[in-house]
């Protein structure tokens, strides 16, 4: 009886230590707190551990420029990106001279369309280029390692401007994130905010309910020059995406999201999490509107980055990659 009752006692170890075995938990980097990054990723967390039993997906706060050096790190496994960014920190180049992210491959792209707003309160006097020539403006703008914040480092530049210069002509600079910079500018703490989104941005639309205020155009000199030197592509906001902010349609420039991943993530895990985006795209918009733009057929397409060789495998099977 008591062999009977220790071969059961190990048995049931046995299962315990093959169910934990066969657990997997992995990090997945989004972006700020109310940005779009964000819904987007808890979102497809949720539909990858819905249908992969054993696999737990932990969500965390991140940015665009900030990501790909998680990844590398070994600190996330998985994480929301930007192509132009993905690719720089592959190579080594711009904001990470110098440092190759060999460990960053993707998963697939074009998951959303990142648009730059520039927005001003209808009080605000100032258009697009002016604002820059001014002094004591109120600003908001996302904090240091998001794409938002990187982007607006380069338009400066391109008005020999910086942070020091701006302080020292009266600027004052609010930081933060999405939530933070929608309630400063409804409470009036700044007139101009400057940020990233999928379209339409919650963030935006929650500022339009307190404040009225325009999406502004952006100078074509500028956004050809954005494009040429860093890879942003053109973009429009259509007249209805916040009426709040516009009443005709506005130019502007966007990035291409990219999932990326390590490539010390299992081959396996990556397999699924390809299966499972691919096999729920329709379930995608659900998650935010701006994802109504991924296909499986093309998200490897264009490729800034290495394809993971897990997910690779998917898309070969399906016949979208040779």
């Amino acid at each position: 009886m008591m062999r009977k009752s220790l071969l059961a006692a190990g048995m049931g170890a046995a299962l315990t230590f093959t169910g934990h075995a066969s657990a997997q938990t992995i990090e997945f980097v989004a972006g700020q707190l109310g940005g779009g990054w964000y819904t987007m990723s808890s979102g497809m967390a949720k539909m990858m551990q819905d249908k992969n039993p054993g696999l737990t997906v932990k969500v965390v706060p991140g940015g665009g420029t900030a990501n790909p050096s998680k990844i590398q790190q070994g600190q996330s496994q998985l994480g929301m990106g930007l192509d132009i960014f993905a690719k720089a920190a592959r190579d080594g180049t711009g904001i990470y001279n110098g440092r190759k992210h060999d460990k960053v491959v993707m998963i697939g792209q074009s998951f959303s369309d990142n648009y730059v707003h520039f927005l001003k309160a209808a009080n605000a006097p100032y258009g697009f280029e002016d604002v820059f020539k001014q002094k004591n403006v109120k600003i908001g703008v996302t904090k240091a390692g998001s794409s938002d914040e990187m982007t607006y480092r380069f338009v400066m530049e391109e008005y020999g401007l910086s942070y020091d210069k701006q302080r020292a002509n009266g600027w004052k600079i609010v930081q933060g994130d999405y939530n933070e910079l929608a309630s400063a500018y409804k409470d009036g703490q700044v007139d101009y905010v400057f940020l990233v989104l999928g379209i339409p941005g919650a963030a935006v639309i929650d500022m339009g309910t307190g404040r009225k205020g325009e999406l502004m155009q952006w100078p074509k000199p500028l956004s050809e020059t954005l494009m040429k030197k860093y890879g942003y592509s053109p973009a429009t906001f259509p007249k209805t995406t916040y009426p709040a902010f516009q009443t005709a349609d506005v130019q502007a420039i966007l990035m291409a999201t990219t999932l990326m991943a390590s490539s010390d993530l299992s081959e396996d895990v990556a397999y699924k999490v390809t299966k499972t985006l691919c096999e729920g795209t329709a379930e995608l918009p659900k998650i935010h509107a701006s994802m109504n733009v991924f296909k499986c057929e093309t998200a490897v397409k264009v490729q800034p980055v290495p394809v993971h060789p897990g997910a690779m495998k998917y898309y070969k099977e399906k016949g979208f990659s040779s």
